[in-house]
């Protein structure tokens, strides 16, 4: 990804990708974000050209169960733009009085949310478009390998196999090093800032598993089932599902966690299952130096939101506008770089994070913990609690969809912010006329749900079409 996104933006560099073969990729990042379309569009891939050859598949939602409360409704963070049917502050103030399901926020707002709950893929809709909204499910080898041998060695990188040391590779006359060594991060020595108070997790069992009933099996959406010490991703490739519990050795034995993993997948742990070893955080100085760390050499804050690879494409489109247009770099384009991406990435912490904190679960010793975390207050949640929280006489309030992210999750946890005492302080200052917001009560239907087919369909007749 990184020599790519180089020798795109920067064709006349002389750029070598160095790629050791006794050391394995991490492989298991196989599930991205709904950003990762505007990197694919930067370098000019149409879908067809990659998705075939690495199994990718679309999604549309994160479906979270069990996060909340054991056997509660699953709900979602979806994608796509929402529609204003309603004000957010509107809908939270209908649910108040109407009753309405924790799930049902994201489905009346969000066609994603509509269509991954009944496994149809929203393929030419007003309220959704697959070349902008969706993110993918893929095999991550089989990416990494397409794009060096199709893209980044066609276009001029020099691709050198061979394993070698630090000090080898920093004695190389070369202006810049993109370090993606992973969690060993063995060219940047900058300090590290651990996010594990409030990230405990550091473990993940993972496999891979085939179809049994591939027309219900391959849904659109990526999901996220909590366990007794994490929780567990289910992510359905075109050939088969890749699966892993993220969880904290702290609260589980790693082989107490490998049964119940099993268990939960109703398998044998005989299967081939393969145990990632990680730590969350950042690097203080991403770009240190002659150094810029990309990927999990960066930083890590868990797989919860597929942030690994949001992270290594955001770290490469940062660089490139800082040194878009500039022949010598300086102090403050490397203090430039490394400020937009400590607040990106500590923002995403804590939106992660809030999908912990935001938890009534208390059955276990990992949930009683998570439940007593003192969580970061970034900008991002600041500005989210304040516009939530904020009751008056004034309704509806000023509630934008800035941050629908954090309206998702909020609403899937059931934070109305509406209760008895707003209620009688709004009939204190007067009170909200019925019928001023009556018609605002019934969400309608989305239109045109009944020409949409599942996924399977779609792949046969068009990517995957024999």
């Amino acid at each position: 990804m990184t020599a790519s996104t180089l020798v795109k933006a920067f064709p006349e560099w002389d750029i070598t990708l160095i790629e050791s073969p006794k050391v394995a990729t991490v492989g298991v990042g196989e599930s991205t974000t709904q950003y990762f379309k505007s990197w694919v569009h930067f370098l000019g891939l149409k879908d067809e050209d990659w998705m075939p050859a690495c199994d990718a598949t679309y999604k549309i939602s994160v479906r979270f169960h069990n996060f909340h409360k054991v056997g509660d409704t699953p709900w979602q963070y979806p994608f796509g733009l929402p529609r204003q049917v309603v004000p957010p502050d509107v809908w939270w103030y209908g649910q108040s009085k109407r009753g309405w399901g924790n799930e049902k926020f994201a489905q009346d707002f969000f066609l994603g949310a509509y269509c991954a709950e009944r496994n149809l893929l929203p393929v030419d809709h007003e309220h959704f478009s697959i070349p902008r909204d969706t993110g993918f499910h893929f095999d991550a080898v089989k990416f990494a390998n397409w794009l060096r041998d199709n893209y980044a060695v066609p276009r001029g990188v020099k691709h050198i196999q061979k394993h070698v040391s630090r000090s080898i590779i920093m004695e190389d006359d070369y202006d810049l090093f993109f370090d993606c060594t992973g969690f060993k991060s063995l060219l940047n020595d900058s300090e590290w800032v651990d996010y594990s108070e409030f990230l405990p997790n550091n473990r993940a069992w993972v496999t891979r598993l085939p179809y049994i009933n591939k027309e219900q099996e391959l849904k659109p959406v990526t999901d996220c089932t909590a366990l007794s010490s994490g929780w567990v991703w289910n992510v359905p490739t075109w050939e088969r599902i890749g699966t892993g519990y993220n969880f904290c050795d702290k609260y589980i034995s790693v082989e107490d966690a490998l049964h119940e993993f099993a268990s939960h997948l109703k398998v044998d742990t005989n299967e081939k299952f393969r145990l990632i070893e990680y730590k969350t955080g950042r690097k203080e100085k991403i770009w240190n130096g002659r150094v810029i760390s990309i990927g999990l050499s960066a930083g890590f804050i868990e797989p919860l939101e597929s942030n690994g690879l949001l992270s290594t494409h955001q770290f490469l489109t940062q660089f490139c506008r800082v040194m878009a247009g500039k022949d010598h770099i300086t102090q403050f384009m490397r203090d430039t770089f490394n400020h937009n991406c400590h607040y990106a990435f500590d923002g995403f912490a804590s939106f992660v994070a809030l999908h912990y904190a935001l938890t009534q679960r208390n059955d276990s010793p990992y949930w009683k913990a998570v439940s007593n975390i003192k969580y970061p207050y970034h900008d991002l949640l600041k500005s989210a609690q304040v516009n939530y929280m904020e009751r008056s006489a004034n309704f509806p309030t000023k509630m934008t969809w800035s941050n629908e992210s954090l309206w998702c999750v909020m609403a899937g946890h059931g934070w109305n912010p509406f209760n008895d005492i707003i209620h009688d302080e709004m009939n204190f200052h007067g009170g909200v006329p019925e019928d001023a917001v009556a018609n605002t009560f019934e969400i309608p239907d989305w239109e045109g749900i009944d020409t949409m087919t599942t996924p399977l369909d779609y792949y046969q007749r068009t990517l995957y079409a024999s």
